[in-house]
């Protein structure tokens, strides 16, 4: 069975050979005006472009979205075709500022007898005709400012295909926050240019898209081949690559494009004028072995065409090179990349030729990044935006680690202290899509979408980070993804259960802000840092692994804490003692602030038991629990239970080291025993209670918080017959060769040959072979 994409080459071959074939920144500041949502504003070079550009339109009196009363609510859902192809064929005319032309929908229907297909296009338009498969007038209705629909000339069943060529004219009218479509010049000279992001391509064109200020689908995605006809000092660019320019009567051309990669609807796009083009040579490596070539083209205003402008747009080259192990290899690599100049301030990721109004660094860095975030994979609604532009911010950062001559590390984490939010009160997944004001917020989109990616990094490490990545590149490329499909697809590569951090950094408004305390100790010879960390915000207590910097008088350390309440306490061992601390010191998690106060006594905790944790030996004589503190604490506090079920004991602390020693009435059998310090046990310092809980036997115990038990097992062996030394099985058991072990292991200074248990200097001495020879003679019983 023909794949979708072979379908379509198949049946369009001989009108399409190549089918066949294989924002941020500004060029300046801009006021406060029209901000919304804590947005703030984009400073030069930054690459919230569309951010801005909404605010600038709406301040200056704009409608951001047609008319309410206009919207189709109830029009065709988005999944009752298949949209396999558009042939789109415009006249554009700069003196009357007209479009003429037709879109020839190539369509599959996805259910049995459908009788209607819904498009979009502007209300002025006249359509003078509409033809279904090349012969049928049909009849085309205009429920709304923004709707059409076609009445089909028969029903068409589930995998039916068929043609629909929409003939259109009229004057545009530009909608939206960016100008969707406009007539306009550059340096006195005509230019024509479109920017269909999010909703706004039915003010140019027909095409299957959402309806404005609705959720949207953007997953169906197809193949174009776009004809621009226009004055012939006009050159004109669009997606894919260029099979031909035309020479028509009256001093007209009409340049002819193709793509043969899957393409939303908003990533479509024109631009015309008097460009001067000129294009490089990308060389990537083959998977099987050589090297290939990709062009990389680039239109420039001819004012513009400076050799600073032109190296600063170049930078696309290296960039491509340090995004492809990162990400994979540029999907459209079988086509081309491009920048072209049009006057939107930042930039726009139409795919395969992005177009851009300024040569900053980070914007090209931004544009390019979303060729993979954005048009390989696209937001499937508009919620869910900060899939294409938290991603791409996140992109410019990773350039600024990764590029030629870059400090690494350093040089990432100042990059993404410069992209954070001056708000955080609203949230990543943009529930509000009534006007691309609302939808591509500088501070959520952009920002703190970046930072929902910067912190998952810090969560799962580099290598699993990257890996997510690529797992996200090759479930959904030429597709689209939602907000849960990359939490899928992350929790799976990781691992992890990553709900909470999804609906407290994606769906959830805020962000920590940390207070800490802090003091040193010595117990048992063993430095510990006691740390009580809070969060002052209001709400949400975010759950986060948190980088704590320990100083000493020779330098510093860094732990990890996982602190996921407020107030929380913990007790960490450390090399020596603490002189300071640094709550996240790289900025790893996106705060509000860090201060410090005096530290507050917490629970106590379990430092340390003998026998430890999940340890197997022989029988101990007692058993003893040190905690993090002076504790009140009693027999009664404890049990021990082994194979034969409770044990007895006498209990003794010490309040000198924090330590209880459970002395067994009789000595202990082989077995497993599970030792249970109560959470009765409390501090003498604010009878607090114990924080005891042990997960995976790993001490000081405890979750930050008081009231849990601790609990620790041991085994006991079978005692052993310390003079077998050769550990035989024979008879008799004790033999010459024990003799000749023991003084092997002596010479070699084996711990072994400490028989007598000794602590002084040296270890070894004439009263381990005494000891030695105590023990055979008592032989093995």
């Amino acid at each position: 069975m023909l794949s979708r994409q072979a379908f379509v080459v198949a049946m369009l071959a001989g009108t399409c050979p190549v089918l066949g074939q294989q924002g941020r920144g500004l060029d300046r500041w801009w006021t406060q005006a029209g901000r919304n949502d804590g947005d703030a504003i984009c400073l030069p070079g930054d690459g919230c472009g569309k951010a801005v550009a909404a605010a600038r339109r709406l301040a200056a009196g704009n409608r951001p979205v047609e008319d309410p009363e206009g919207w189709c609510m109830a029009c065709d859902a988005a999944e009752l075709t298949d949209l396999l192809h558009c042939n789109l064929d415009i006249e554009i005319v700069p003196s009357s500022t007209t479009i003429s032309g037709s879109n020839t929908f190539t369509i599959m229907s996805r259910k049995n007898g459908l009788t209607s297909f819904t498009f979009r296009l502007r209300s002025q338009f006249v359509i003078s005709s509409a033809i279904v498969n090349g012969t049928t007038p049909v009849p085309v209705s205009n429920p709304t400012t923004t709707t059409r629909v076609a009445t089909l000339d028969r029903a068409y069943d589930d995998g039916e295909v068929f043609t629909l060529k929409i003939t259109y004219s009229g004057v545009p009218v530009s909608v939206g926050s960016f100008g969707s479509v406009s007539f306009t010049t550059q340096n006195g000279q005509p230019l024509f240019q479109t920017l269909s992001e999010p909703y706004y391509a039915y003010t140019w064109w027909p095409c299957k898209d959402g309806d404005v200020a609705t959720n949207g689908d953007n997953s169906d995605k197809f193949t174009a081949e776009v004809a621009i006809t226009a004055p012939e000092a006009m050159r004109s660019v669009s997606n894919g690559l260029l099979q031909g320019v035309d020479t028509l009567v009256n001093a007209r051309k009409r340049y002819r494009w193709a793509t043969n990669l899957p393409t939303t609807t908003y990533l479509i796009f024109v631009g015309s004028t008097n460009y001067t083009q000129w294009s490089q040579a990308y060389t990537y490596p083959l998977p099987g072995g050589g090297t290939g070539t990709m062009p990389v083209e680039f239109s420039i205003y001819p004012a513009n065409d400076t050799p600073t402008n032109r190296a600063a747009w170049e930078r696309c080259l290296p960039m491509l090179a340090t995004y492809r192990p990162l990400f994979g290899e540029y999907p459209f690599v079988s086509e081309k990349y491009g920048i072209y100049n049009f006057n939107f301030s930042g930039g726009e990721e139409h795919q395969t030729y992005t177009g851009q109004g300024t040569f900053s660094e980070s914007v090209t860095a931004h544009e390019l990044g979303h060729q993979w975030w954005g048009d390989m994979i696209t937001c499937k609604t508009w919620p869910d935006i900060w899939l294409n532009e938290g991603f791409a911010t996140y992109s410019e950062a990773l350039w600024e680690e990764r590029k030629p001559g870059s400090s690494g590390l350093p040089a990432y984490f100042a990059a993404m202290n410069a992209r954070r939010p001056t708000a955080v009160t609203g949230t990543v997944y943009r529930t509000n899509v009534s006007s691309a004001s609302t939808i591509f917020s500088s501070n959520y989109a952009y920002r703190k979408g970046a930072w929902v990616l910067h912190q998952l990094r810090r969560i799962v490490g580099d290598q699993t980070f990257f890996d997510i990545l690529a797992a996200y590149r090759a479930q959904y490329q030429g597709t689209a993804a939602t907000t849960e499909d990359f939490k899928a697809v992350a929790s799976a590569v990781s691992g992890r259960d990553l709900t909470t951090y999804f609906q407290q950094w994606v769906y959830g408004g805020g962000a920590p802000a940390y207070v800490s305390g802090w003091n040193t100790v010595a117990i048992d010879g063993q430095n510990y840092l006691r740390l009580r960390l809070r969060q002052s915000q209001t709400g949400t207590v975010f759950a986060m692994p948190v980088d704590i910097r320990v100083d000493n008088a020779s330098g510093s350390q860094t732990v990890t804490v996982q602190n996921d309440a407020s107030p929380q306490w913990f007790v960490v061992p450390v090399g020596a003692p603490a002189t300071g601390i640094a709550v996240d010191e790289f900025s790893w998690i996106l705060t509000t602030s860090k201060t410090s106060e005096a530290y507050v006594n917490g629970p106590p905790k379990v430092v340390r038991t003998s026998p430890m944790p999940g340890a197997v030996g022989d029988a101990p004589s007692s058993v003893w629990v040190t905690f993090s503190e002076s504790v009140n604490a009693t027999a009664s506090n404890f049990s021990l239970v082994g194979p034969g079920g409770p044990v007895a004991f006498s209990m003794d602390y010490a309040p000198a080291n924090f330590r209880a020693t459970l002395t067994p009435a009789s000595p202990l059998s082989p077995g497993v025993y599970t030792l249970t310090c109560a959470p009765t046990i409390t501090s003498t310092a604010g009878g607090i209670g114990l924080d005891g809980e042990v997960v995976n036997n790993v001490l000081p115990s405890g979750n930050g918080l008081p009231g849990g038990a601790a609990v620790v097992t041991f085994t006991v062996e079978p005692a052993l017959c310390y003079a077998n030394c050769d550990g035989s099985s024979g008879s008799p058991t004790l033999t010459a060769n024990d003799f000749q072990c023991f003084l092997n292991k002596f010479a070699a200074g084996d711990p072994y040959a400490n028989c007598d248990g000794s602590t002084g200097s040296p270890t070894l001495t004439a009263n381990d072979f005494q000891c030695f020879l105590n023990r055979f003679a008592a032989g093995c019983s």
